[in-house]
């Protein structure tokens, strides 16, 4: 097969505007919220961790409110704003700005937007003075005026703002409702985070407003507690003042087996289906199935005009049972891992290594989850690999009596051995090859088991989780450490995000100060891929000489997000 005929699957990370995880027992109640009007105005929080699906929600909310003229529907994303010294400001503009194109044919609520408008414009002006970015000659005179304070019947002045905007709301004709789908807000900084939040509660929160705010409630509650600063009511002010916001606060479900499976076929599906409408039918009969309790929920398709291949619904059922539990309840983890299928299926190809999905699929599946256990195999000479699969099969089925563990297997991979399909009659040389040349496995094989599964925790979701394997990475002799962690920042290569990574490392080494130097190498290689939050994190870590360097090449780099870079600028002028 020659380059041009090679095609690479990937599954975007976009949100989708069908609904592939069962979403509508969420959205149903919210759409009920919004309808009522006892509740005025109204927040709703739809919180669930990092790649949980909140987007999705969003989306599927738009698709159902938008049609509807008594709903105006307004979506804001605060962490994409460019104008980061005044976030709040950004988020009224939005808002107004797409109310009077819904509304540009009315006079009056043009007129009163541009009001609006230019009493924010006056506090953007104020704001600028205060922080001294204002270089044109001004008078005394010119400044008290400038500074003085205004009462509200001031059009320059912000208190008389709410009122106003009350008015322009209650004024709108055949609108019931503006909703404001505020997505993103746990990727930003803690202040932009504040700012957002104070536009809501103080400016934006008059009748006929909903809001719905997509977002990690911890990150947010965290966001809030460092905006307050390090005392000890910080973190009680911060849940308090997030309930007083949020009235109606919804958990997005952590996937059900069953829910994973169905998600991880209609993914497969997509890459199999001819026309994307065809999966409409595909999500609707899971949809149904799941309200009737019958599982598979992919199941019963004979009546659909089209349904995917009996291999690609064995290939999800192959994974839902394959992943562990903590990626197999995040859509997004699901996801990476079929862009990691969709790359090697395509290497195998590139070489001519002639290997079956689900072979495929289950010697990822080793790779990822037991990797000292993948290092024995491929480390086995080629003779004698069959034969290890056989006994490691065997072992695994407990059919024989007294057949004891291969030498080099971890006893976790009993599940993996006894899945479908058996291995021990495939020819896997070049795929072992392959697989072996894509990856770093030396500095793996100096570590345990326990230790490599430590470093995937320290990589994977919950931070509390993370926190308790980072400290008993610490108890750890620090060669050894120094090996964990190299192991650590190489996947940084197969991460889209490395800012967890980053933060973590910058954590290990306060403990274990003789492994900076790793982290500083890393950071400087990665330079161009962190985030805004890792700045701060270096400017506050006891090693924070060690990052000087680091944090004036992200400031100095023109290159670098914005975000980041008037991050790392904050941190040299502190």
């Amino acid at each position: 097969m020659t380059a041009d005929e090679l095609r690479l699957q990937l599954w975007d990370d976009n949100p989708s505007l069908v609904d592939f995880l069962g979403f509508d027992s969420v959205v149903a109640p919210i759409v009920a919220a919004i309808g009522t009007p006892d509740i005025d105005p109204l927040a709703i929080g739809v919180h669930s961790p990092w790649g949980g699906g909140k987007s999705t929600v969003l989306n599927l909310l738009e698709s159902r409110l938008a049609p509807r003229s008594e709903f105006l529907v307004v979506r804001a994303d605060p962490w994409q704003y460019d104008n980061h010294d005044d976030v709040r400001g950004d988020l009224i503009v939005e808002v107004l700005d797409q109310v009077a194109a819904q509304f540009s044919e009315t006079g009056t609520v043009t007129g009163a937007v541009k009001d609006l408008i230019k009493r924010l414009s006056w506090a953007r002006i104020g704001l600028t003075l205060g922080k001294g970015a204002m270089t044109m000659q001004w008078d005394v005179d010119e400044l008290v005026e400038a500074f003085t304070p205004r009462g509200r019947t001031d059009d320059r002045s912000m208190a008389g703002f709410k009122d106003q905007f009350a008015r322009l709301i209650d004024g709108l004709p055949y609108v019931q409702r503006v909703v404001v789908l505020v997505d993103d807000l746990d990727r930003c900084l803690p202040a932009a985070v504040m700012a957002t939040l104070e536009a809501i509660k103080l400016f934006l929160s008059v009748p006929k407003m909903v809001f719905v705010v997509a977002a990690d409630q911890e990150m947010v509650r965290e966001s809030i507690a460092v905006s307050l600063g390090e005392t000890s009511r910080s973190n009680a002010f911060a849940v308090r003042y997030l309930e007083k916001i949020i009235q109606i606060p919804i958990s997005l479900p952590r996937l059900a087996p069953a829910d994973a499976e169905a998600y991880t076929g209609l993914l497969l599906a997509s890459a199999e289906a001819d026309n994307p409408n065809a999966l409409v039918p595909l999500a609707e009969q899971c949809s149904a199935r799941r309200k009737k309790g019958k599982l598979p929920l992919l199941g019963d398709l004979g009546g659909l005009d089209w349904r995917p291949a009996e291999t690609t619904l064995a290939l999800a059922t192959q994974l839902a049972q394959g992943l562990s539990a903590d990626r197999l309840a995040n859509p997004r983890q699901i996801k990476r891992f079929l862009n990691a299928f969709g790359v090697r299926q395509l290497a195998a190809q590139s070489r001519d290594v002639d290997i079956e999905p689900a072979v495929l699929i289950k010697m990822l599946l080793l790779e990822d989850l037991y990797r000292s256990s993948f290092q024995t195999l491929a480390a086995t000479p080629p003779a004698q690999r069959g034969e290890l699969l056989s006994a490691w099969e065997t072992w695994a089925a407990g059919t024989e009596p007294n057949v004891d563990k291969p030498e080099g297997i971890a006893a976790e991979t009993r599940d993996w051995a006894a899945a479908a399909p058996p291995l021990a009659a495939v020819g896997l040389d070049r795929y072992l090859d392959l697989a072996a040349s894509l990856i770093n496995v030396g500095t793996a094989e100096q570590l345990s088991d326990n230790v490599i599964g430590l470093v995937s925790t320290l990589l994977g979701e919950g931070q509390a989780a993370r926190d308790a394997a980072l400290v008993e990475l610490t108890q750890l002799g620090e060669s050894e450490q120094r090996a964990a962690m190299e192991f650590a920042l190489r996947q940084a290569r197969g991460l889209a995000d490395i800012d967890v990574l980053i933060e973590m490392v910058i954590k290990w080494a306060d403990v274990t100060p003789g492994l900076v130097d790793l982290v500083v190498a890393a950071a400087d290689q990665g330079l161009r891929r962190l985030g805004p939050g890792v700045p701060p994190m270096m400017g506050a870590s006891r090693l924070k000489a060690d990052y000087a360097g680091v944090i004036s090449r992200l400031a100095a780099d023109d290159g670098i997000d914005d975000m980041v870079r008037n991050a790392a600028r904050m941190e040299l002028e502190n």
